[in-house]
């Protein structure tokens, strides 16, 4: 269980976290790290890297799609794709320098929000009819109903995908020189 604990709290935070930005979506809506996690996670460990989004993402989903009025539907299949289309994309740059990650994450955050909102321009009813126009109301607009944005969205994932990046690229490069170090310090030395 004590080797546990650090996994079961940054599930809690990341839960945490997307359940504060969908109660407040008009001013920290997509402010959140699962994004930065999922391309990260991908290009630096692999497929074991995205497990831990994955389970705050499916634990969270239906309690953040209530919060903002949705219920349990096909809806669900928009970001699974969007974060899919991440993952492939941080595929590609996996033993990359870490400036490199930083940007293709940057990458990701825009290709997710293209197409999350492409998709719910596709499948909703209410951008009609299917044009160009609606399109950019889709990508700039969104929904009136709906209050904010999507623009705010948009740049609430950037601002998010810019600093969770930096803060998890920074953490998996100081963590090992900060144990090599205490590593040093522990070893006797030859006399």
């Amino acid at each position: 269980m004590q080797r546990a604990l650090p996994f079961i709290i940054f599930v809690i935070v990341l839960g945490l976290a997307r359940v504060v930005g969908a109660m407040t979506p008009e001013s920290l809506g997509n402010l959140q790290p699962l994004g930065a996690l999922f391309f990260c996670g991908m290009a630096l460990f692999g497929w074991r890297g995205i497990i831990l989004p994955a389970i705050a993402w499916f634990i969270t989903y239906p309690i953040t799609s209530l919060a903002q009025g949705y219920g349990w539907s096909a809806q669900m299949l928009v970001p699974l794709l969007g974060f899919s289309a991440m993952i492939a994309l941080a595929s590609f740059f996996k033993n990359a320098k870490p400036g490199r990650i930083f940007l293709g994450s940057l990458a990701g955050a825009v290709a997710f929000y293209l197409i999350t909102n492409s998709l719910s321009w596709a499948f909703d009813p209410l951008y009609a009819p299917k044009s160009l126009a609606t399109l950019g109301q889709a990508l700039w607009t969104g929904l009136p109903q709906f209050g904010t944005p999507t623009w705010v969205f948009f740049r609430n994932a950037m601002i998010a995908q810019a600093l969770f990046s930096a803060i998890f690229l920074y953490a998996t490069a100081a963590v090992p020189m900060a144990y090599q170090k205490n590593q040093k310090r522990a070893l006797p030395s030859a006399s």
